[in-house]
C-alpha cells in the first residue's frame, strides 16, 4: 500500500434534506483527508440535491437516480462509479467520528493480504437519549477478527456503514442483492466473510440512529422473510457450524412477536426444500 492510498465512500440517500448536511460534514471533517464522497440520491423529492450542491468541496460527487429503486441499488451503483481501490459506507443518518476512516485505512495498511474488510463499534441511539453499543461487548475479541463467518452465521455483528472494504473483495464477491427487501447488509457481510478474515477495530468510529424512513428502519414483516431467505440461501453452512437451530429459534422468536409465526413456519418450510 501506498503512503496515503484514496478511499471512495459511498452514500446513499431519499429524502433526508433535513439530516443529510450533517453526515457529509462528519466526512469532511476526517482526518484522513484523501477520498471522494459520493452521494447517491435514490429519487428524492425534497431538497436534498440543493443540500449537497452546496458543499462546494472537489471532493463530493452527486449522482441522482432516474427514479427511488431501494438502497441496495443506490449503493451498487455508489461502488460502481468509485474510482479508489478501497471502498467505505455512510448513510444519511450517520455521524463518522473524526478518526474512523484514518483507523481503519491504517489497519489496513498493516494487514495481510487475505483480510478484506476493517470494520468497528459503533454506538446505536434509539432516542430519548437510549441507545447501545454494537456489536455486543460480550462477544469475545477473537470471535471479532480473523475468520469471523461463524460468529456472523450465529448473529450478524457488522453494519454496513462500519465496514471499509478492498474493492477488488466487492467484485469477487458480488455487491448487494437488490432483490432482498432487507438485511442485505447481512447477506453481504456473509459473503465477504466468507472468503476472506476480518480485522475488528474496538473503538467507537460511528454514531447511527434508528429511523424508520432512513435506511435504519424496514418493515418487521420483511425482514422476517429475508432472514427465512437466508437461512435457506446458507442453510449448509448454518449446519456445519451448527448455528441452524439457533437461527432458526431467533426466526420463531421473532414472529411470535409479530403474531406470525404460522405464515412464517409455512415459508421456512417452503423455502427450506428449495
Amino acid at each position: 500500500m501506498k503512503q496515503t492510498e484514496p478511499v471512495s465512500i459511498i452514500l446513499p440517500t431519499y429524502n433526508r434534506a433535513n439530516q443529510i448536511g450533517k453526515a457529509i460534514e462528519s466526512v469532511l471533517a476526517q482526518t484522513y483527508e484523501d477520498f471522494e464522497l459520493i452521494v447517491v440520491d435514490d429519487g428524492s423529492t425534497d431538497e436534498t440535491e440543493k443540500v449537497v450542491t452546496s458543499y462546494k468541496d472537489c471532493r463530493i460527487r452527486y449522482r441522482r437516480m432516474p427514479e427511488n429503486g431501494g438502497q441496495s441499488r443506490a449503493r451498487n451503483c455508489g461502488m460502481k462509479l468509485a474510482r479508489y481501490d478501497y471502498l467505505a459506507f455512510e448513510d444519511s443518518d450517520d455521524l463518522w467520528r473524526p478518526g474512523k476512516l484514518k483507523a481503519q485505512m491504517e489497519a489496513m495498511r498493516n494487514a495481510g493480504t487475505n483480510v478484506g474488510m476493517v470494520y468497528h463499534k459503533f454506538r446505536y441511539g434509539l432516542g430519548a437519549g437510549r441507545g447501545m453499543v454494537l456489536p455486543d461487548e460480550k462477544i469475545p475479541y477473537e470471535k471479532k477478527s480473523g475468520d469471523i463467518y461463524a460468529q456472523l452465521l450465529w448473529d450478524n455483528l457488522v453494519g454496513i456503514p462500519t465496514m471499509l472494504l478492498k474493492k477488488e473483495c466487492v467484485e469477487a464477491v458480488g455487491g448487494l442483492d437488490e432483490s432482498l427487501r432487507c438485511l442485505e447488509d447481512y447477506d453481504f457481510a456473509l459473503r465477504i466473510t466468507k472468503k476472506y478474515q476480518a480485522i475488528f477495530l474496538d473503538e467507537i468510529y460511528l454514531d447511527a440512529s434508528y429511523s424508520v424512513s432512513g435506511v435504519s428502519g424496514g418493515d418487521s414483516g420483511q425482514y422476517l422473510i429475508a432472514s427465512c431467505l437466508l437461512l435457506a440461501k446458507y442453510k449448509a453452512d448454518y449446519l456445519a457450524t451448527d448455528t441452524f437451530n439457533h437461527r432458526v429459534e431467533i426466526i420463531l422468536r421473532d414472529a411470535g412477536r409479530l403474531g406470525a409465526t404460522e405464515q412464517i413456519v409455512e415459508l421456512l418450510e417452503k423455502v427450506l426444500q428449495m
